[in-house]
C-alpha cells in the first residue's frame, strides 16, 4: 500500500496514521485472511496494541468493527481495481482492465489473504444481521458497476448488441467466486489458468462474429503470485 493510498483512507496526525485508521488496517489483513468471525474486538484490540475498551470509543460493537471493516475494504478494492481499470478506453478494454484488476488482487494489494467480501458471502449466506445486509448491498452495487461495463462494451460494438448483460455479469461473478474457493481452499495450482480458459470462452461467446476468433486470447488473470 503507498503513502497516497494510505492518505485516500486514513486521516494523519502528522505523519502517522489515526487510531482509527490503525484499527481499520490491522483489521483488514486480519478478516483478510481469517474471515468475519475472526475480527472480535478482543482480538483486534490486541492486534493494534491497545485495550477493549479503548476500542469502544471507535466501534461500539463486534458488528460496528465488522461493517466498517467492509467499507474500508471496498474502498481499498476502488484504488487496486477500479480506479486503474477507469483509465482504460470505455468498453471492452475498461471491461478487461476491471476483470483483471479484480481476480486475485488482494494479493497484488499486499493483504495476506483473499478477498474479505466474497469470504462474507460464505460465511453470511444464512445469518440475518446488518452485516450481511451491509455485505449484500455492497455486492449489489458491484454487480451494477460490472453491468454497466458490460453495458457500455456492448453499445460501442465490442460485444453482441443484444448481450443480456445481466447474464455476462452472473457467469462471471460464478468464475470469481470458483476462482476463489479454488485458489484459497482448494489450493489449486491451476486456479489461475482455469479462470482464464472460463473468462475468454464467455467473452468469445458475447463478442460479435467476426471478432469472437482472435479478440479474446489475452490472459486477464495473472498467474503470477506476491
Amino acid at each position: 500500500m503507498t503513502a497516497t493510498d494510505r492518505s485516500y483512507y486514513y486521516v494523519r496526525m502528522g505523519n502517522a496514521l489515526s487510531t482509527r485508521g490503525r484499527i481499520l488496517e490491522q483489521g483488514l489483513a486480519l478478516m483478510s485472511q481469517n474471515g468475519f468471525a475472526a475480527v472480535t474486538l478482543g482480538i483486534l484490540a490486541g492486534q493494534v496494541g491497545m485495550s477493549k475498551s479503548g476500542l469502544f470509543a471507535h466501534f461500539k460493537s463486534k458488528e460496528d468493527v465488522q461493517i466498517g471493516l467492509l467499507e474500508h475494504a471496498v474502498q481499498f478494492a476502488q484504488v487496486h481495481v477500479i480506479a486503474p481499470a477507469m483509465k482504460q478506453p470505455i468498453g471492452l478494454p475498461r471491461l478487461k482492465a476491471v476483470i483483471a484488476n479484480w481476480f486475485g488482487w488482494t494479493k497484488r494489494a499486499g493483504l495476506p489473504g483473499g478477498c474479505p467480501v466474497a469470504a462474507g458471502m460464505f460465511e453470511f449466506d444464512d445469518v440475518e444481521s446488518p452485516v450481511r445486509d451491509t455485505i449484500l448491498a455492497r455486492e449489489n452495487e458491484w454487480r451494477a458497476f460490472l453491468e454497466q461495463r458490460v453495458t457500455e462494451a456492448a453499445t460501442r460494438g465490442h460485444l453482441k448488441k443484444d448481450l443480456d448483460a445481466q447474464q455476462f455479469v452472473w457467469e462471471l461473478c460464478g468464475i470469481y467466486l470458483a476462482h476463489h474457493a479454488a485458489y484459497r481452499f482448494v489450493k489449486a495450482k491451476d486456479a489461475d489458468q482455469r479462470a482464464n480458459i472460463a473468462i475468454s470462452s464467455l467473452l468469445a461467446r458475447s463478442s460479435p462474429a467476426k471478432k469472437a476468433s482472435g479478440a479474446n486470447k489475452a490472459s486477464l488473470v495473472s498467474t503470477k503470485r506476491m
